[in-house]
């Protein structure tokens, strides 16, 4: 057993010191914004005949930004399946409580029921103790339970919100790793908003300051991804009050010019060959026991 490590270490080793010499040379230490240094790894890994990590993409642009005693958050409105615009005017700015939200990328369905799973046990737990959840609570029962299931279920999350101890935000992707963060994107869009918010971004910024770079990025991630787009909606919480804008349509997302011809056909245009109708029972269920 001791044999067979040393010899996987030994000739990852010799991929990774191929690798180094063959790619350009990066500065590893410097920067801060963005971390580089597993590309060696990865690479040499591939040049082993391991797996080349998979990337999800999930279709959405979902940014959010701290200030200076509040957090805004914020979505766009586009869902897609597949290349298929199914949904413009999707609603990805999820409330947990008065002053905790989420905002989600992935599966529609998967963070419709696990936001709701959210907001029910939060609401509870504040019955139950007669005070207000906090923003780490949210993130301990939203990791855990996406941890269950091992990233299966499709729910990236930006939960955010104000509690007693002051703004938070943290991202929690769908296998339950999580992490805190002063501002932070995530989604296909997310590149483009990224670079508006690196740019842009300062600490003890004002909230019209934080609102603007948040409907900025947001823009930004719009424009430059076709699966996300549409409008977008905002949500500023602060302690004593919280307040949603939306939907906001950029210039970008109006239609030019109006259609020419009207696409709605009289009730008998076209001839029905075939009528059948079946009868069914719907039965809702969902498990909140996490």
């Amino acid at each position: 057993m001791i044999e067979n490590q040393i010899f996987i270490n030994f000739h990852y080793r010799m991929a990774a010191t191929d690798v180094k010499n063959t790619v350009p040379h990066m500065d590893m230490d410097r920067g801060g914004a963005f971390d580089f240094s597993n590309c060696i790894r990865n690479q040499a890994m591939c040049k082993m005949g391991a797996k080349a990590p998979r990337l999800t993409s999930t279709g959405t642009t979902i940014v959010a930004a701290a200030y200076k005693g509040g957090l805004v958050m914020g979505a766009d409105s586009r869902a897609t399946a597949g290349n298929i615009i199914a949904d413009k005017h999707c609603e990805k700015v999820h409330k947990l409580t008065e002053s905790i939200y989420a905002c989600g990328a992935g599966t529609a369905a998967d963070l419709d029921q696990v936001t709701k799973m959210l907001s029910g046990n939060l609401r509870l737990m504040e019955l139950n103790t007669g005070r207000k959840a906090r923003v780490i609570t949210a993130l301990r029962q939203a990791k855990q339970h996406l941890f269950n299931y091992q990233g299966y279920i499709g729910a990236y999350l930006l939960i955010g919100g104000v509690d007693p101890t002051g703004p938070h935000l943290y991202m929690c992707s769908a296998n339950g790793t999580t992490m805190a963060f002063p501002f932070t994107a995530q989604g296909s869009g997310s590149y483009a908003a990224i670079t508006i918010l690196e740019r842009d971004f300062k600490p003890d910024m004002t909230k019209e300051e934080a609102e603007s770079l948040v409907q900025r990025a947001l823009q930004a991630g719009m424009h430059g991804d076709n699966a996300s787009g549409n409008s977008l909606n905002l949500v500023i919480i602060e302690p004593n009050e919280t307040v949603f804008k939306g939907p906001i349509v950029p210039d970008f997302c109006k239609r030019p010019e109006p259609n020419d011809l009207t696409y709605k056909f009289q009730a008998g245009a076209t001839k029905v060959l075939k009528h059948k109708t079946y009868k069914y029972d719907v039965v809702e269920s969902m498990d909140v026991s996490h």
